[in-house]
Parts: C-alpha cells; structure tokens; sequence
C-alpha cells in the first residue's frame, strides 16, 4: 500500500499581544511618524511665514494665499491621523507608513474632512442650538458643552471607520457608548487631558520656535488617534460595527 506523505499541520497563528499603556506615549515614534510630524510641523510654520514674507508685494492676497496653503496642509493632516486611527483600530502599535495606505484624491480628501466636521457638528449641536436661541453663555451652555464634548470621540471613532452615512446616525454613537460605557469614559479622560496639553502649548507661548509647539501638538495628537482605534479593537466585539 502507498504510504502518504507526512503533511505537517499548518502552523496555529501567534496570540495576538494587546497594546499596552507604554505603546499610547511610544506610537507617534515610529520613522513614519516622526516625518509626518516634523514635515507637518514645518509646513504649518512656514505657511504661516510666508505671510509675513508675501504681504509687501502681494498685499490682500497674501492672507489668500496662506489660506489656500493651511487647507492643503491640513487636509493632508487629516489623512494621515484618520488612518492612525484606521491602523490602530486594526491592531497597529506604531504610527504607520502611508505607502501602505491608498493614495487620496480631491474628492476623497474632501469627504473625509466632510465627515469629521459633520460627526464633530452631531455632537456640537446641542450647545450651539442653546446658545443661538438664548445668545448668552450659562450653567446649561457649560453642562451642554461638557455632554457634546462626551459624544466627540465616539462620533469622531464612527466618522473614520465607516466611512459614510452611517457614521452620522445618533443611535449608533449613543448606543455604541453605551455597551462600552466603563471604557469609554476612560477614553474621554485621557482624551481630555491630551487636549489640555495641546491648548496649554498653544496658549503658554513658551520660548521656543513655534515649530516646535506645533510637533508637540502633533505628537499629542498622534497619541489621541491611536487611543481612539484602540478603543475599537478592545471593544469590537460589544460594538458589533460589522467592520
């Protein structure tokens, strides 16, 4: 009789290592990230510059010219951090390379943005609909603020990973804050404090080049990316998103 061949067993894929909290402060230092700061960090300072630098000769249209500039700039900021967050929410653990993500065109940098200001104006709303009606600032503007300021990361979280309408849909954030409530309100902390940071840089005017503050910002704004697709990973399961 014919004998088979031994077949070796395919090898049982390694259990995946959960990032922990020493990854959040080490994510923006990968290679990748470090350019994207450093080169975005220098384009905001130097747009910011060539104001000063364009204004006797091209008068009004300096101010254009810089606005033209900051929205290229940060569209591409937007990119990038909306794909931290994509790469984290797959298990990333450092800031990734964007070879490896699609090129974006005009349009797909426009929708991107397009759904992040309109996931950040779901969770504003309440706050701004207050102020608008009574146009004074009181205890419910400061207790709406704090609540709108509550739904952000997780409407922000939808915006990026879907990718469509259905980020937009109220149910789905407060019912996807909801199943993760205990986490989540960690992540609105740490959120918070990143955002501290990020407003005390910009507001401290510390003696230093301002391109400096700008990559600091950056770098705190690498961390809340990768906190944010954390969360999902962790929670994937209770949030049941499909994706």
């Amino acid at each position: 009789p014919e004998v088979a061949p031994d077949v070796e067993p395919p090898a049982e894929p390694e259990p995946e290592t959960p990032a922990g909290p020493g990854d959040v402060f080490l994510y923006p230092t990968s290679a990748d990230g470090l350019v994207h700061m450093g080169a975005l960090a220098l384009a905001l300072w130097l747009a910011g510059l060539s104001r000063t630098l364009t204004a006797p000769f091209l008068r009004v249209y300096s101010g254009i010219l810089v606005l033209v500039l900051k929205i290229i700039i940060v569209g591409y900021a937007i990119f990038y951090l909306s794909y931290c967050v994509f790469d984290s929410s797959r298990g990333g653990k450092r800031a990734p390379c964007m070879a490896l993500a699609p090129t974006p065109d005009r349009e797909e940098l426009f929708s991107d943005a397009l759904l992040l200001l309109a996931g950040t104006a779901i969770s504003l709303w309440p706050a701004a609909v207050y102020y608008g009606v009574t146009l004074r600032v009181d205890a419910w503007t400061v207790l709406l603020g704090i609540s709108c300021g509550f739904l952000w990361p997780m409407s922000l979280l939808a915006a990026v990973l879907f990718g469509g309408i259905d980020a937009l849909n109220p149910v789905l954030i407060v019912r996807s804050i909801l199943v993760t409530l205990p986490a989540y309100l960690v992540l609105v902390l740490e959120l918070g404090v990143l955002a501290i940071l990020a407003v005390g840089l910009v507001w401290a005017r510390l003696p230093v080049p301002r391109v400096f503050c700008n990559a600091a910002c950056l770098y705190l704004l690498l961390m809340g990316t990768h906190l944010l697709g954390r969360h999902y990973r962790r929670h994937r399961d209770r949030l049941g998103w499909g994706l």
